[in-house]
């Protein structure tokens, strides 16, 4: 799509293109979550926002977008070698989010920030845009730089409303407005096709008519925008009252905040003098927020009289009196029958309920699928802090001699070498040498590691008459605080795509998508429990013993009943050899005492309590060095 066609669809009212203009015209919603949008509607929006922005503030208008791999150097800045001068080897370059101050420069700036995926941004980034979403000022202490200015930035960021538990909740309460734009038919592949062909075919008026239409509609955009951004209307009674429907009393001020600016950006829109009722319903609407539904009326406050403490309230009107007196039980009159009192409906009445708007709030009803400190980095149980393991995210001063960053220590102690030199008083043949101090020494801040591990053996032939999930969660929940990575491995699941071996699947932790399907499957027609012990075996070794590596601890659940019917043989070649009897459960048995032999690992069996064979899970948990914990069985099993 180009430009012209992009701005031809431009139209103020358009919901989605109003709230845009709306918050081009306010600073307060300069900060905007799109949900469910493809990358073509978040290029398009913030094509035209930036448009927008340099019509009302006349600033320069630079986009920067933010990614999965910026670091604290790249969002703030760094000091990098100079080519323009000799004398000053070393210069400070911004980053992406440093000020125009910063830059001196002298035209006026406004950065433009697009996050095309707000669930996959890095720690760095998240933790700078809680800081400098909606802040005043900003203050930099960096590499001996001292700074502080008015941060101008317009944030736009995309998001998929299935995947939003998996942002911190700090971080979404800093978008102020949440909008909701899909992509149209006219914005598919094939159209575009058709529209390039219909604009070649076309003669030179009918291009000339249609290159035209665009900035007439542009122009009167901007015209509309330059009147709004002069117009400062004055805001009713009834229309804060209005805004407090919308919200829950249990909500966070700044949704009534953003709700509140919205509307009073569409009225300035829309030229009125004042802020009505019916503003805040059109800027509720363009967002997609519902007011909050109630099952009655609310009565009057004057149809109540003081609470006193000693005695019960009177009511005035007749009919709450009646209602609270249904609401009682008679003991006067036994004759009157229990089911008369089914005929009114003061009962259901009596109770408030409150429906919460879910569509631009939905982490308000989203599981949490994020880490429980989200924006912190975990601590360490084991391993030192200068362990050279983990992504290098930036440098830090060093401590010890470990880890050291060498390019970052040089630059460092060249800035000090002319009054190190005059100091030293170093003749001529010295002037080679590089005088160091403990002060220039840096070292590398890495990503932490995953230092646990939990391993899980899952039978999905024996989940059918036990409450397993409620065994497990525990389990789950520790691999969850400690950040532990997470190896999966389906005994006898319908997804495995052979049912004589088992699968293996492995995830940094327990929040991935493909664990969950993993649990979730279902049960296959064989079970290849000594295949699935093989796995664990050969996983937690390498894990545990294979070089550098960073588990320290393994925590290896089986849930199994025991019963393998497929032989260790049989799983690697793939087909079965008659006949079978027992060699599967003594393959497992086997695998299971190897496993036992391993240091680190603690093991614990979950056993299903099956009628068959019941004496299986306590040999597998003898041979494994295991606990034992019993799952519950269900209610209809129990019965039988």
């Amino acid at each position: 799509m180009t430009d012209s066609a992009t701005s031809s669809q431009l139209s103020l009212t358009d919901p989605f293109v109003r709230s845009l203009a709306c918050a081009a015209i306010t600073p307060g919603l300069q900060s905007i979550l799109l949900f469910d949008s493809s990358l073509e509607v978040l290029r398009m929006a913030a094509q035209t926002t930036a448009e927008m922005l340099k019509e009302v503030t006349g600033h320069s208008i630079i986009k920067v977008t933010l990614t999965t791999f910026e670091a604290e150097d790249d969002l703030w800045g760094s000091l990098g070698l100079s080519g323009e001068s000799q004398e000053q080897l070393f210069q400070w370059k911004p980053g992406l989010l440093v000020g125009e101050n910063q830059t001196k420069q002298n035209r006026p700036q406004l950065r433009l920030v697009v996050i095309p995926d707000l669930t996959k941004l890095s720690i760095a980034a998240a933790r700078a845009c809680v800081i400098m979403m909606g802040a005043d000022v900003v203050h930099l202490e960096r590499h001996g730089q001292q700074q502080h200015w008015r941060p101008n930035l317009f944030w736009l960021a995309g998001c998929a409303s299935n995947e939003v538990g998996m942002v911190s909740p700090h971080l979404l309460d800093r978008f102020a407005l949440r909008l909701s734009k899909r992509a149209t038919k006219s914005e598919t592949e094939n159209q575009r096709v058709e529209e390039i062909r219909k604009w070649i075919q076309s003669t030179d008026e009918q291009s000339l008519e249609n290159k035209n239409q665009p900035e007439s509609n542009l122009d009167e955009i901007k015209e509309n925008l330059k009147k709004a951004f002069q117009h400062h209307p004055t805001i009713t009674p009834e229309a804060i009252a209005r805004i407090l429907d919308y919200t829950p009393k249990m909500s966070t001020p700044r949704r009534e905040i953003a709700l509140a600016r919205l509307s009073l950006a569409h009225t300035r829109l829309t030229g009125a003098a004042e802020m009505s009722a019916d503003d805040v319903n059109a800027a509720a609407e363009m967002i997609g927020l519902e007011a909050v539904k109630k099952t009655i009326k609310e009565l009057p406050l004057e149809t109540f009289q003081p609470v006193n403490p000693t005695k019960t309230p009177e009511v005035k009107t007749e009919k709450l009196k009646d209602l609270i007196d249904k609401s009682q039980p008679n003991t006067e009159t036994k004759s009157v029958p229990v089911y008369e009192s089914d005929k009114t409906e003061y009962l259901e009445s009596t109770s408030l309920t409150v429906t919460y708007p879910p569509k631009p709030y939905p982490e308000d009803t989203a599981p949490v699928e994020r880490e429980l400190a989200s924006l912190r980095l975990p601590t360490r149980s084991f391993r030192s802090k200068t362990a050279n393991h983990g992504q290098i995210i930036g440098v830090e001063k060093a401590t010890t001699f470990q880890d050291i960053a060498l390019v970052r220590t040089l630059l460092e102690a060249v800035k000090f070498q002319p009054i190190r030199r005059r100091i030293k008083n170093l003749t001529a043949n010295d002037e080679w040498r590089l005088i160091l101090s403990p002060t220039d020494l840096y070292s590398y801040r890495r990503a932490p590691v995953a230092e646990q591990m939990l391993t899980l053996v899952l039978d999905h032939t024996c989940l059918q008459n036990c409450k397993w999930q409620e065994e497990l969660l525990p389990y789950l929940n520790w691999a969850y605080v400690e950040r532990a990575s997470m190896c999966l491995i389906q005994v006898g699941a319908k997804n495995t795509g052979n049912d004589l071996q088992a699968k293996r699947v492995m995830a940094p932790s327990i929040l991935m998508p493909q664990i969950n399907a993993g649990l979730q499957a279902e049960r296959g027609k064989a079970t290849p429990l000594a295949h699935g012990l093989d796995l664990a075996l050969k996983t937690l070794r390498h894990t545990l013993q294979h070089g550098r590596s960073t588990v320290r601890e393994a925590m290896l659940v089986v849930l199994t009943d025991g019963r393998g019917n497929v032989p260790l043989d049989a799983s690697h070649c793939g087909h079965t050899l008659a006949p079978v009897g027992r060699k599967g459960i003594e393959d497992a048995l086997e695998v299971a005492q190897r496993i036992h032999g391993l240091d680190g690992v603690k093991a614990v069996l979950l056993n299903p309590q099956s009628r068959e064979y019941p004496e299986l899970p306590l040999e597998l948990a003898q041979a494994l060095g295991a606990k034992v914990v019993l799952i519950p069985l269900q209610e209809t099993w129990e019965l039988e």
